[in-house]
């Protein structure tokens, strides 16, 4: 049978375990508070499959606002990070979506300190690779090499030849379809807008009579009047009009009954806020 090759052939460039894995301890790393140093985990099985992840903070239900964040006080260590923080690693242990850790390795942006070292000899991971040993003269950092060497963990530097990797948060569209979508997105809220205003002059608007079959009346019977006489001719005066006003569109108010009654158009009296 004879074999099929592809025209193409699959993507260059695609990152590597080791810049994965790396990667995405960096970018667990920018969820962390501290102001000074962000550390972030990964722990991966021997399947290149995600463990767990974790960055260094302060515990669970512990308000950032409510513990310090500095390296030092005149005030003591306790009023510093140090006895409060949770370290990268543990986080990673402790966040764990599988039974065990055995057999594992773990990628950290720093290299672990005494403590972590502990919890990663006891979580049973077999290899820690660490991009960073900037505290490699402290005591913490060659208690760690010392446990680590007599637990049989094996440690590597992280090396590549990236410096950066640029990770974009959504996907890039042709101009034609942000466009349309532009376009589409206008007309959405000039309807919206159109519909609002609509709604917002309903409620303003006066309630206006139902329409009824009146006697022909002219125009000039709504003009600025001067009549005098008794209130039953002043009522009958006014169902004449109203009736009229409603034929012809012409809507009009009342100023008063009675003796002197005088009519005028509603555009002169009524005012929307």
């Amino acid at each position: 049978m004879e074999k099929v090759t592809d025209i193409e052939g699959p993507r260059k460039g695609a990152l590597s375990w080791d810049d994965y894995f790396m990667g995405l301890a960096f970018l667990t790393a920018m969820r962390s508070k501290d102001p000074s140093t962000q550390v972030g985990a990964c722990i991966v099985n021997d399947r290149n499959r995600i463990i767990g992840v974790g960055y260094n903070g302060m515990p669970s239900n512990c308000p950032n606002e409510d513990l310090p964040w500095g390296k030092k006080s005149t005030s003591g260590e306790l009023a510093t990070k140090y006895p409060y923080v949770v370290h990268a690693e543990l986080n990673a242990v402790l966040n764990k979506n599988s039974e065990s850790c055995a057999g594992c390795r773990i990628y950290t942006t720093l290299f672990p300190c005494n403590e972590c070292a502990k919890v990663i000899i006891q979580a049973g991971i077999q290899q820690v690779i660490y991009a960073s040993d900037k505290h490699s003269e402290r005591l913490s950092a060659k208690a760690s090499r010392r446990l680590f060497n007599l637990a049989g963990v094996e440690m590597r530097h992280y090396e590549t030849e990236k410096e950066l990797l640029a990770l974009p948060l959504r996907y890039e569209e042709r101009q034609s379809e942000r466009d349309a979508m532009h376009a589409s997105t206008t007309r959405t809220q000039s309807r919206n807008e159109t519909c609002a205003n609509h709604l917002s002059l309903s409620h303003r608007l006066p309630s206006m009579p139902s329409p009824v079959t009146p006697a022909p009346l002219a125009c000039s019977a709504c003009n600025a009047c001067n009549a005098s006489g008794s209130v039953e001719t002043a009522n009958e005066r006014w169902h004449g009009w109203m009736a009229a006003a409603t034929a012809t569109g012409l809507a009009c108010v009342i100023g008063g009954l009675g003796r002197r009654m005088r009519m005028r158009p509603a555009s002169q009296l009524l005012r929307f806020r």
